[in-house]
């Protein structure tokens, strides 16, 4: 049985540990011992190796080695998880073993390492002693590995806000659509996006208004679920639009936008990740609507 994680569980991905020569072989055991103990730990929710494994080699990545801070945040983004586990094992002379772990925060992209050696017939002992390491360091670099806790609504909207400069207030029609071959439209995001512009002075005219607008925004919206993660589910959007003058027919924008966000359900990580995919769109187009 599946059991909902804690509020303050992290999730966490083994991507791999990688042996060199001698120690290529003990690898695989290496990262099974190690996902296995980190499954224990309770502030921790472990990303399935299988899920894990699907979803890399859907986008072309391998599931072993090394990786940086780039890779960690596209990896984050596919799996939802926030600190990435990879490491090395080094076999040195004919019984021992040198076992570095590496964790990379894949919001932040900082780095920690930890490391334990021994005899190879201990692997056991030395997996569970590193994967006590790992979990501690988790625990006390949080706050490094992890982007600080989401803006409050009212105080994201009030930053969106500060980003615009000019004073030109347009009127603007927002219709954004599920995907291609639905007309209906994504009624969250498109509330969403009104509501942004009505709060910071903006007209919002739809087909019912007098006054045709001044600025049309359209857009085509995405989305699917991703891999879930212990008691999460993860949601992923992708929101595209064409912003125009409709007098001039003039392009201004063509904007993209991909988000990933975990929940507790799946409407509450379907509907978080579209308001967060708007949200950061309207932080880009709304200043050019004011110039």
């Amino acid at each position: 049985m599946v059991h909902a994680a804690p509020p303050s569980a992290l999730t966490v991905a083994v991507y791999g540990f990688k042996g060199d020569h001698d120690g290529a072989s003990l690898g695989d055991n290496i990262t099974t011992l190690v996902t296995a103990n980190l499954a224990t730990e309770t502030n921790l929710v472990l990303v399935e190796r299988a899920e894990l494994t699907k979803a890399l080699h859907e986008q072309a990545f391998g599931v072993s080695g090394m990786v940086n801070s780039d890779t960690a945040s596209q990896i984050g983004q596919i799996t939802g998880a926030k600190v990435l586990v990879s490491g090395h094992v080094i076999k040195t002379g004919d019984n021992h073993l040198v076992i570095v772990a590496n964790l990379v925060g894949t919001e932040t992209g900082r780095l920690f390492a930890d490391k334990v050696e021994g005899a190879a017939e201990n692997l056991s002992e030395l997996t569970s002693d590193l994967s006590r390491k790992i979990a501690q360091t988790i625990r006390d670099q949080a706050a490094n590995l992890v982007s600080s806790a989401q803006e409050a609504s009212a105080d994201r909207l009030d930053r969106i806000i500060k980003t615009i400069t000019g004073t030109n207030r347009p009127s603007v029609s927002v219709r954004i659509n599920n995907p291609e071959g639905n007309s209906r439209p994504n009624v969250p995001a498109n509330t969403e996006f009104g509501f942004i512009l009505l709060k910071a002075g903006f007209t919002v005219a739809d087909g019912r208004s007098e006054r045709k607008p001044d600025v049309q925004i359209t857009g085509l919206s995405d989305g699917s679920s991703g891999p879930r993660k212990g008691g999460l589910f993860t949601w992923q959007e992708i929101i595209e639009l064409q912003v125009q003058d409709r007098r001039s027919g003039k392009i201004i924008t063509l904007e993209h936008q991909a988000v990933s966000v975990s929940d507790a359900s799946p409407k509450g990580a379907q509907r978080a990740a579209i308001i967060k995919a708007v949200d950061t769109l309207a932080e880009r187009v709304l200043p050019l609507l004011a110039k």
